[in-house]
């Protein structure tokens, strides 16, 4: 304790006359996780983890201070398997290295970067010091972080957490949400609620997602939906910044025999989450004739609690009232795929995109419908309320096989038409960043991973 309070010491008068790097545009990207991978942090590749620290700079009232920031360091295997903290009765499960590994993530908010030193950064703490620079492509602005390494006595990591996941109700506790899964359809959502303190109700909006998958032949008719899944909870990752939580899928074909288990992975951060959706075609349709059309649709249906609020998307940008009874203007809605949708109101708000690889054969045309009235079962209450989601053409192309893409949930709180924008740049114009050390830009290490 007595070299961390002869360090700091030495870093508060060293901050005295440092001088600042101030940026023409001011760094607004307060929603993104940074993710790098540990490659990119090649001078402490092999360093005991539990030995970095991750601090921001920051000037108030002229006076410059370090802050510890919340990060995690998740690390993976030589395969690229997440190596899981948790088991899924949430007892603790000791990590078998303990040392930084290529192949590792490290992950913070892109909101608690701080601002440049000039000066030669060595003199924080010797040559054990990495500066990460983060750019906004938008604008070009810019913020820093410092992963620093303590050999001895390393002090307290910061306080702050954002996330908690709780195995036994299988729920996600973000700032921004409240979020869980069906006890009896684990593999769907039921369950999503803004806390009053970040302007919501803190009531439960959801009826719950909902998966259908509908083959028609001249022989037979092949229905799915997320009944029809097994799924079981393998393990977690949980840190400060974000949970990754992680089941075993699989779907009953026919006569309960079940498909192989297909792991998903979905991740949690304070202000949104994201997760796999996964269908399995059991069969190529290309190659029966016999087959007619096919046709999926992923949605999440709403609940009463939601009627009062608006629905918006990208096609549909003016927004109308959700009464649970379709008006004139929604059953002449823009139906062609679309890029996202908010429901918003007092009660939260929920934004939704979906990304497919460039190789899935499906199209993504919207599906809505805001009819009480109309049974859409399996559900929990009955009746679709803002039943908002995709209605995937083009299954006819699909081959035989297990398509996986990737739906995000955002919770842009106080939304008005315009707020979307920012979200949208996670991943349209994502932050990038150059790492430097001893004001030299790292070579990321080169590794392989093994394959299975």
């Amino acid at each position: 304790m007595k070299k961390f309070t002869t360090l700091l010491l030495a870093l508060s008068f060293m901050f005295i006359s440092i001088r600042i790097y101030a940026d023409e545009h001011r760094f607004n990207r307060r929603f993104d996780p940074i993710i790098i991978q540990g490659s990119a942090l090649a001078p402490f590749i092999g360093y005991n983890i539990s030995d970095l620290r991750l601090y921001k700079i920051v000037l108030k009232d002229g006076t410059h201070t370090v802050q510890p920031i919340p990060f995690q360091i998740d690390e993976q295997d030589a395969y690229g398997n997440w190596l899981f903290n948790y088991d899924r009765h949430g007892n603790p499960i000791p990590l078998k290295r303990t040392s930084l590994a290529p192949q590792d993530e490290l992950v913070f908010m892109s909101k608690d970067a701080g601002i440049k030193l000039i000066d030669n950064i060595t003199d924080l703490h010797r040559d054990k010091i990495i500066e990460i620079e983060l750019t906004d492509p938008v604008d070009n602005a810019h913020a820093y972080v410092y992963l620093a390494f303590f050999k001895d006595d390393p002090p307290p990591l910061s306080p702050v957490k954002y996330v908690r996941y709780d195995p036994v109700k299988d729920r996600v506790y973000g700032k921004f949400y409240t979020m869980g899964f069906s006890k009896e359809v684990p593999i769907s959502y039921d369950y999503f609620a803004v806390p009053e303190s970040e302007g919501g109700k803190d009531i439960n909006i959801f009826d719950r997602f909902k998966m259908r998958l509908d083959v028609s032949t001249y022989l037979f008719n092949f229905r799915r939906n997320e009944d029809d899944f097994k799924s079981r909870l393998v393990g977690y990752i949980q840190g400060p910044v974000r949970a990754i939580r992680r089941v075993a899928n699989s779907m009953d074909i026919i006569l309960g025999i079940q498909s192989p288990s297909v792991l998903s992975d979905s991740i949690y951060y304070y202000d949104y989450f994201q997760f796999p959706t996964i269908v399995n075609i059991p069969i190529d349709l290309q190659r029966l004739y016999i087959v007619k059309k096919a046709r999926l649709v992923t949605s999440t249906d709403f609940n009463q609690n939601a009627i009062g609020m608006y629905f918006y998307n990208s096609n549909n940008p003016g927004g109308f009232r959700i009464t649970g009874k379709m008006s004139p203007a929604q059953e002449h809605l823009n139906m062609s795929p679309y890029d996202w949708a908010v429901v918003s109101g007092p009660q939260g708000v929920w934004m939704n995109r979906v990304v497919m690889a460039k190789n899935i054969p499906f199209t993504k045309n919207l599906y809505f419908m805001d009819d009480e009235t109309r049974r859409d079962p399996p559900e929990n209450d009955p009746g679709q309320i803002a039943n908002t989601g995709y209605d995937f053409g083009n299954l006819m192309k699909s081959k035989k096989g297990i398509y996986t893409f990737t739906s995000y949930i955002y919770v842009p709180v106080g939304y008005t038409p315009g707020d979307e924008v920012p979200w949208l740049n996670i991943i349209d114009h994502p932050v990038t960043d150059v790492i430097y050390y001893n004001n030299k830009q790292v070579v990321p290490v080169q590794f392989t991973l093994k394959e299975h």
